[in-house]
């Protein structure tokens, strides 16, 4: 028992007041995760390490451990394909970053590598070999330094250009389009309106995408016009289609009517203004409609600075100086766009430095095997790998041998110091790096928990791992959580269970994920967004606090998230997601994909046909936003907000009445699709060719988790959950009821089971009381993930329903959260989860996790009625549990876990857990 205790008080479990570890400087404007270190797994290319030199430039170094067989097969840890590395143990800091490379499955071989991050300027990597076979093995262990660069990266640059000011295109003061689409509150990407990426531009970002297609659009800059410019030159970059010529009406600094003729590249006019005072100008660009044109910026300056510039195409430099030590076992590299030096040494004997000139690695370098003399290989010369190769590396039959190897920046003194040091006493790094070492992940369980111990350490370590830099967005470049390494890009709703993921990893992580979608009050773009704009960062927000109970997180995101909440049900004047007549929601002007599920029936039948997306409301989208509004009322609440209670209390009411008047089907027990006239007023379910409902599936169920249906819709929608002929089976919940004529199995999400809207009904049963049920699902989706763990060491996307298998992408994170989410409820002393209608205000375990306290509200927007919450305990006992001094029904599945059935009512009361004497 005291190990349990001291590893739940080193682990940092439930502490209260958590919210404190939270850093200051994590409330701010900010897309990046910002607690994040300039060292982590951010590589676009191979996994390793990276470090980030300067966070402005876009700019990432990499380094990459690439275990063989000597003179034999080669292991090139590709992040964008399966290539026999796992990411295998992350802690939650991320300073102790392990990935296993399997050479001979399963563990007959292998090489785990550790990155530990020392400090800002200094990792220890950690290179144990492992033969588990009866022979001697030969192993080759290949490091590779490179330089990685943005996919847009300028490849173009100004020279003459030192006494003139450059103003990019996209740094608006206004840009207002003469029509304006959907996106103009709500641009792609976070990025700005016609903004377009580009390697041609000197910023890499252009002011295009149609702009000044017709009459009327316009954009405007402020201009500083210094003393001594009195006159002067503005020398616009641009480039129009060969053939055609953009007018543009210049107003403000200069007024005139300008042609800008195209020649089908870019260019730069010089167009000349007077007799201007210093100070700010307004320069404003009319067009009158002749043509598209695409704006780099311009530059002002005077006539004769103007006539020294020059625009050339520049290379990116990516081929460093090579400085190798005395021993030959370090080398120092220094590349242009970097101002600090990176550093490499090992200690191994056997072995050499060799250069890589090639584009890639995955296929070339694997060729190159044989070729295990030469110093340098040579392919297509565009790109430079630096090579430290240590071989062989000879390990006699059950036997194992750990190497280690220094990376390091900073100047080239510091650089060279840090290198000879762990020559001299290599014992210090590793001794540094090994006082890093946490409590086992399975001293903190409940003892049930621990069969799921290494599935959950697999998808924590997916979960870290699947970081990415540098992303664009917002004019910054950021280090962003993806969904798996696949997807190199932002994603809003996986993000949003990303950020639930986290809140029982780093509660700090947390918090950015869902920080890093929301944008100022008052921003250009209500959120960002890309792909399925559900609320999930709204769920996590309300997570977050029953977490922390965090006053200042509560108050820094609500007005963020309520900019998000606006548009989206369309309060914005300027989003297009509600009927004018049923007041039902739809996003199809912002995403195809209403729910995540790519091939949901009667989604991919409106995408077949564009035409419909005008009269089409799926139901997932008001559900899933009416609980959002009802999340956001008890926000209000706690805040004392009393006229933005009253604005929820209307869009409850108006979504509840128009799922039920218009979306409820009673002869398939379904709520369904609903289709509307050219006025936004409700027609009819949509129904399948053979006039069944076609939103039989999960969709169908959403407003289960709105809280909005009568006991008998209850009822029937929670049979078709748990019927195994409808949407029940042994690996979960389908995404389509099995028994429509539509259900495929060989779908994307038609056919198979995901862990998203699972997640959403449990807590939807939990509302319910249905705590069983909710412990079905749970329970049911661990089992699955730690069998599919155990046997591919992969974390899938999805389950395959006619095999019960894992699928998709191997290394996925994303929607595959709410594993964290259900291991953290059942198994993790100190936790607490709830549906969505319980608001803790306060809670407080003691020391030993054998009392808990909590003081707990209701959402008291719906009838009062019984709900489920569950709370981990110490394993030692047995619990009475009371509320507001009056015993509640309460039941345990394994030792340590209580289910608490709360009573029917929605007063605020206190909550106890106590150890039975």
């Amino acid at each position: 028992m005291k190990r349990f205790i001291v590893g739940l008080l080193m682990s940092g479990l439930m502490i209260p007041q958590l919210w404190a570890i939270i850093p200051p400087f994590c409330f701010n404007d900010s897309h990046d995760i910002t607690s994040l270190t300039s060292w982590g797994p951010y590589s676009k290319r191979y996994a390793g390490i990276s470090h980030i030199p300067d966070i402005k430039k876009g700019i990432r170094f990499d380094f990459s451990v690439m275990p063989g067989y000597y003179r034999n097969r080669q292991l090139v840890p590709h992040v964008l394909f399966e290539s026999s590395y796992y990411p295998w143990n992350i802690n939650p800091s991320m300073n102790r970053i392990t990935y296993r490379y399997e050479l001979e499955w399963k563990d007959r071989v292998f090489t785990d590598v550790t990155y530990y991050i020392l400090d800002e300027s200094s990792t220890l990597v950690g290179i144990r070999c492992v033969n588990n076979t009866e022979t001697y093995q030969n192993l080759a262990l290949n490091q590779m330094a490179y330089i990685d660069y943005p996919e847009t990266q300028p490849q173009v640059k100004a020279s003459g250009a030192s006494r003139l000011q450059w103003y990019s295109a996209i740094d608006y003061t206004e840009n207002e389009p003469t029509f304006k689409s959907p996106q103009y509150g709500l641009v792609y990407d976070g990025w700005h309106r016609n903004e377009e990426r580009s390697s041609l531009s000197l910023d890499g970002s252009i002011l295009g995408k149609g702009f000044g297609k017709d009459a009327g659009d316009r954009v405007s800059y402020w201009i500083d016009i210094p003393s001594g410019m009195e006159d002067g030159t503005i020398g616009f970059r641009y480039k129009v289609e060969k053939g055609k010529t953009a007018t543009l009406r210049l107003k403000g600094l200069t007024d005139e009517v300008v042609k800008f003729t195209g020649t089908g590249d870019f260019t730069i006019l010089p167009i000349s203004y007077h007799d201007r005072k210093s100070g700010e100008y307004i320069l404003e660009l009319i067009s009158e409609g002749t043509a598209e044109i695409c704006l780099d910026g311009f530059f002002i300056g005077t006539v004769e600075d103007m006539s020294k510039l020059r625009i050339t195409p520049t290379a990116i430099p990516f081929t460093p100086m090579i400085e190798v030590g005395d021993k030959k076992q370090d080398f120092i590299l220094k590349y242009e766009d970097c101002e600090n030096f990176y550093g490499v040494a090992w200690n191994y004997k056997e072995s050499f430095i060799r250069e890589v000139l090639n584009s890639e690695l995955e296929s070339f370098f694997r060729k190159k095997t044989h070729d295990h003399l030469a110093r340098k290989l040579i392919g297509d010369k565009q790109w430079h790998y630096t090579n430290a190769f240590l071989r062989p590396v000879v390990l006699a039959p059950h036997s194992e041998q750990t190497l280690y190897m220094l990376v390091c920046t900073g100047s080239r003194e510091k650089v060279r110091q840090d290198l000879e040091l762990f020559h001299s006493t290599p014992e210090k790094f590793v001794s540094l790096a090994q006082s890093q070492q946490s409590v086992k992940p399975e001293e903190n369980l409940l003892p049930e928990g621990k069969k799921y111990s290494f599935g959950h350490q697999l998808l924590q370590a997916a979960l870290l791992s699947n970081v990415v830099y540098p992303v664009y967005t917002q004019k910054e470049y950021i280090r962003h959580f993806t969904p798996g390494k696949n997807w190199n890009s932002l994603y809003t709703w996986d993000l949003g269970f990303i950020a639930l993921g986290m809140i029982d990893v780093d509660i700090t992580k947390a918090f950015e994920c869902i920080r890093a979608y929301t944008t100022p009050v008052g921003s250009e773009s209500a959120f960002i967004h890309h792909g399925t704009p559900l609320p999930i960062q709204i769920y996590a927000y309300y997570d977050l606090w029953n977490n922390s109970q965090s006053r200042k997180v509560l108050k820094f995101l609500y007005p963020r998230l309520k900019q998000y909440f606006d548009f989206m049900v369309g309060n914005n004047p300027n989003s297009t997601t509600r009927m004018k007549g049923s007041g039902l929601l739809r996003t199809w002007d912002y995403f195809y994909n209403s729910g995540g599920w790519d091939d949901y029936p009667p989604q991919q039948a409106l995408r077949s046909d564009k035409s419909q997306y005008p009269f089409v409301t799926p139901v997932v989208t008001s559900a899933y936003y009416l609980r959002a509004a009802k999340i956001l009322r008890l926000v209000a609440k706690e805040m004392g907000l009393k006229e933005d209670i009253k604005s929820y209390d209307r869009i409850i009411k108006n979504l509840s009445k128009a799922l039920q008047t218009y979306a409820w089907d009673e002869e398939s027990g379904y709520f369904g699709y609903v289709t509307h006239d050219a006025f936004g007023d409700a027609k009819a379910i949509l129904r399948y060719k053979d006039q069944s409902n076609f939103n039989k599936g999960l969709d169908g169920v959403t407003p289960l988790a709105a809280g909005i249906c009568t006991p008998e819709q209850t009822d029937r929608l929670v049979g078709h959950l748990f019927s195994p002929k409808e949407l029940w089976t042994s690996s979960g919940l389908s995404t389509v009821d099995q028994s429509a004529p539509y259900y495929q199995a060989d779908g994307y999400w038609n056919g198979a089971v995901w862990f998203p809207h699972q997640w959403v009904m449990w807590k939807a049963l939990l509302d319910i009381g249905k705590g069983e049920q909710a412990y079905q699902i749970a329970q049911t989706a661990l089992d699955k993930w730690e069998q599919e763990c155990q046997e591919s060491y992969y974390t899938f996307e999805h389950f395959i329903i006619s095999s019960g298998r894992g699928a998709g992408w191997h290394q996925f994170s994303g929607l595959s959260s709410p594993i964290l989410n259900w291991f953290a409820a059942y198994y993790k002393p100190g936790k607490v989860s709830t549906g969505f209608e319980i608001w803790i205000i306060e809670n407080h375990f003691n020391t030993d996790y054998s009392q808990y306290r909590a003081k707990i509200s209701f959402d008291d927007s719906i009838l009062p009625h019984e709900r489920c919450m569950i709370v981990c305990m110490n394993p030692d006992h047995t619990y009475e549990v009371q509320f507001n001094g009056r015993p509640v029904k309460s039941k345990s599945y394994h030792t340590g876990v209580v289910e608490i059935t709360l009573p029917n009512s929605n007063k605020t009361g206190v909550l106890t857990i106590s150890a039975l004497k």
